[in-house]
């Protein structure tokens, strides 16, 4: 029998007589590639952000200059309720002044959510209990939650293209310029296979691709509600699919990303738009299309699709099938958006 080799397990026993084991320096290399690796790059990023942020600020309040573990709750609380309603002058100049804080003022309710969950993670994964669940915080943030209702904020959402107004964008793109025809085919895929993500349209690729007589089906493959890959097949059928051929068969892609640049002299690139580009090709078409571009964005094509289906009267459930939504919260207030006008009791009135 082959033994291990010693520096792969060390030893130790702890109190009680167990003997346990601690991971050498490669096993824990090997760790953080997996969870780097199962984690989104855009995940990773907002998560690097908000705890260089954090710090800044611990910094700047004179708390302290290195991380410290855990936490104290109370340090958490004051960092919820200084952003809630507003830095110290001092203060907003020296984040100002460190590059750590771009606009003047409180943080948005969602943004200071979002910090706060990145702090509880960050706790996890030194495997500490999370300060963030000490009835301090946890109680805090509740109320800061309603605090911010009641001051009149709410959650700032781009509008949805429904179907009438996908259609007078598809119009600007009429044209048979090179990236008239790309246009055509990314808003039609993004909007009719199910509402897609901005993150979904950019890592589309033709090999999961597949033509079915006219229509085609696209494997989605890894996605932000599907982490492992499992992947759902969803359709890219009738003037999706003809969009589709159309583009295909100008950009000549018999591989790698489907949506890509498109330069003025129509040379088309060899790697996948970024999900910036995609937001910027929907609030460009908007514009062409004489809407306000400043109120869409690229999960407009997302929401859209989901609007559309209450509007039509479809089922949630099936606009769910194709769209990924997991739970029906956020899926349904969009679809009772739509449908509002279908509930029978909508015209009592008259």
């Amino acid at each position: 029998m082959m033994k291990r080799r010693a520096t792969e397990i060390e030893v130790t026993k702890p109190a009680g007589g167990a003997v346990g084991f601690v991971l050498d320096q490669k096993t824990k290399a090997k760790l953080r590639r997996v969870v780097d690796d199962g984690t989104p790059p855009n995940t990773q990023q907002a998560y690097g952000s908000d705890m260089r942020y954090f710090w800044t600020w611990c910094s700047v309040i004179g708390w302290t200059d290195e991380p410290i573990v855990p936490v104290p709750a109370e340090i958490i609380a004051k960092f919820v309720v200084d952003h809630l309603e507003g830095l110290e002058d001092d203060i907003e100049e020296e984040m100002r002044d460190r590059g750590a804080k771009a606009k003047r003022g409180p943080h948005s309710i969602s943004t200071i959510d979002r910090r706060v969950s990145t702090l509880s993670t960050f706790h996890k994964t030194k495997r500490f209990a999370s300060p963030c669940n000490d009835p301090l915080v946890s109680q805090l943030m509740s109320k800061a939650r309603k605090a911010a209702a009641r001051r009149g904020v709410k959650p700032k959402k781009k509008k949805a293209v429904v179907k009438d107004i996908l259609e007078k964008m598809l119009e600007t793109c009429s044209d048979d310029r090179t990236i008239d025809i790309r246009d055509r085919a990314l808003l039609f895929f993004g909007w009719a296979s199910g509402g897609r993500r901005r993150s979904e349209i950019v890592s589309a690729t033709f090999e999961n691709l597949e033509e079915r007589g006219k229509d085609f089906v696209y494997q989605l493959g890894v996605t932000k509600t599907d982490q492992e890959g499992e992947g759902n097949v969803v359709p890219v059928g009738g003037r999706a699919a003809e969009a589709m051929r159309a583009w295909l068969d100008v950009s000549k892609i018999e591989g790698g990303p489907l949506f890509r640049s498109v330069d003025r002299h129509s040379n088309i690139g060899k790697v996948a738009l970024s999900d910036k580009a995609v937001a910027l090709i929907v609030k460009e078409r908007a514009k062409k299309a004489g809407l306000n571009a400043s109120l869409f964005a690229g999960h407009s094509l997302r929401s859209g699709f989901v609007t559309e289906s209450g509007i039509q009267g479809k089922s949630l459930l099936e606009a769910m099938k194709l769209s990924g939504h997991k739970t029906m919260q956020v899926a349904a207030g969009y679809h009772q958006a739509g449908s509002a006008l279908l509930n029978e009791t909508a015209d009592l009135a008259g």
